[in-house]
């Protein structure tokens, strides 16, 4: 009796016999269909009822055979997906190891990912490195850092990195962030919330403020930030009834006057002299 080709039988099922070997359940299948002389349709309506078949989806059963039976044409497609998750990790600002890369790109061959699906497992590999979020996500922290800081709100590099990576998945967009800052800077100046809903931010509000107290105490305005004390105490004071308010710039100008530094300034000094020269003038001792 002439010895069986295995080969040409799985041949006959529609597979490579490397791609049968591969898998102890596809193996046994065969191996039955060969003692039973199934046929190529009875052979595939098994296949089906098998759990290789139903757990994994077309592009994982695909990849798989391809890898069994045509590993040069599998590893050529797999690094091809390697050379673009690579590329798209860095406009993302994802860091992954090597070894990491290619488990993704082996992962994401076998389950045939869209460039949509592919993004979303590389949002989760947002991080900082050396001392920065890298790509799309670098510029999502600058365009963050740069609001937060004109409305008197500080984040820590977690909050910015877990940002980065919701918004990297797609759950959510940059405005979105913006937004919640700007909401965080509403509850801070519930009197201001109108205002800043309205597009203003912390920052503008403060600058006549800045501007007049940088005048007054002879400082580069630069220097004086949301965080000094008698910013915030102008933005945030106190009405006759006790509700959060505005300080006028009158009341505003006052307050720097009686600040200790004034004392020291130019400013002070020519206004002691000319209420002095008032004074004299009023007693007829000056012309």
């Amino acid at each position: 009796m002439p010895e069986i080709d295995q080969a040409d039988l799985a041949a006959r099922y529609g597979f490579a016999l490397a791609v049968l070997n591969s898998d102890p359940e596809l193996k046994g299948l065969f191996n039955k269909a060969v003692s039973q002389t199934w046929t190529a349709d009875r052979f595939q309506a098994e296949l089906r009822a098998t759990k290789w078949y139903q757990t994994h989806g077309e592009a994982w059963r695909n990849a798989a055979i391809q890898k069994a039976a045509d590993p040069a044409t599998y590893n050529s497609n797999v690094a091809q997906v390697r050379a673009r998750l690579g590329m798209m990790a860095s406009q993302v600002g994802a860091i992954l190891s090597p070894s990491a890369l290619d488990t993704m790109a082996q992962t994401a061959y076998q389950f045939g990912w869209d460039d949509n699906q592919i993004q979303q497992h590389l949002a989760a590999s947002i991080q900082y490195e050396n001392g920065r979020l890298q790509g799309q996500a670098g510029q999502w922290e600058a365009d963050w850092r740069e609001y937060a800081a004109s409305q008197g709100l500080t984040y820590s590099d977690a909050q910015y990195e877990h940002w980065a990576r919701v918004v990297g998945k797609g759950e959510a967009t940059s405005q979105d962030v913006l937004n919640q800052m700007r909401e965080t800077a509403a509850s801070a100046f519930p009197h201001l919330a109108e205002r800043l809903r309205a597009g203003e931010t912390v920052q503008s509000i403060a600058e006549p403020y800045r501007q007049t107290m940088a005048s007054l105490l002879e400082m580069n305005p630069d220097a004086i930030g949301l965080s000094d004390p008698t910013i915030k105490k102008a933005l945030a004071s106190k009405d006759d009834k006790g509700q959060p308010a505005l300080k006028t710039l009158w009341q505003f100008e006052n307050d720097v006057r009686n600040d200790s530094r004034w004392l020291k300034t130019q400013n002070a000094q020519n206004s002691v002299m000319d209420v002095t020269r008032r004074v004299l003038t009023d007693f007829g001792l000056v012309a």
